[in-house]
């Protein structure tokens, strides 16, 4: 039988004993960090985003914010970070311009191509430069359910993108639509500067992209043929809404 313990018995086997019950704790030690930060590293992301999400649990009690408001609050965080927190505009700050372009274009280009107006097929060499333009544009919003991203009656100049959940049309306060991923709406606003027509509503989670009037007529004064598509359908647009209101009158 091996003995369970062994007694130092000069001094060189003392010293040598304590030796490596040290180096032992310390390899220890060094292992035990070693892990620790391999597993922080594998979801960094992750645990920044479980750290905000705890910030804002306390943020909310010491506002003393009701349970409505609360749920709202995390359910935003929820569907912006999805589990991950990211410096976006920081990222995508770092990088070059074509690189900060492909990433732009990867969920924006089906969104903007489906929108007939914003189709550009010329074949001049400019019309990736007209889709990289427009997509830089594009402010991703989120919203939840139960959010009005339009009202109807209101004014409102910007243009939305669905990336992804589901949004109602209501008009005087019955839904008569429902828009889902890829769809878009607020067209004519963006066109005419006109009063929203309808309210649209989050039905679920929703992601939009939103284009604003400024910066999508900032972009058409590069492209001659977009601009001129676009003051075409502003005419017809106008002849429609002023047909429209004489027949209210008359």
């Amino acid at each position: 039988m091996f003995p369970m313990s062994y007694k130092p018995q000069t001094q060189l086997e003392q010293f040598m004993a304590i030796f490596f019950i040290f180096a032992g704790a310390g390899l220890y030690a060094v292992l035990v960090g070693y892990i620790s930060s391999a597993a922080i590293s594998v979801d960094n992301s992750g645990r920044v985003y479980n750290q905000k999400m705890e910030e804002l649990k306390d943020y909310i009690k010491w506002r003393q914010l009701n349970t409505e408001t609360k749920e709202k609050l995390i359910s935003y965080y929820e569907t912006k970070y999805r589990g991950k927190y990211f410096e976006e505009d920081t990222l995508l700050g770092d990088m070059n311009e074509a690189l900060r372009t492909e990433v732009s274009l990867h969920n924006t280009l089906d969104l903007i191509t489906k929108v007939p107006f914003l189709r550009r097929e010329v074949g001049d060499g400019r019309d990736d430069i007209f889709y990289a333009r427009v997509a830089s544009v594009l402010h991703i919003r989120y919203y939840i359910p139960g959010d009005c991203v339009t009202k109807e009656g209101d004014s409102g100049t910007d243009m939305f993108f669905i990336l992804s959940g589901k949004l109602d049309i209501l008009i005087g306060g019955e839904v008569r639509k429902s828009l889902y991923d890829g769809a878009y709406f607020g067209e004519v606003a963006l066109i005419n500067k006109v009063l929203r027509t309808a309210t649209v509503q989050a039905k679920m989670p929703s992601v939009l992209y939103r284009l604003t009037y400024q910066d999508f007529h900032t972009v058409i004064n590069e492209f001659a043929d977009i601009k001129i598509r676009v003051s075409e359908l502003a005419f017809e647009r106008e002849k429609l809404l002023m047909k429209a209101a004489a027949e209210k009158r008359s």
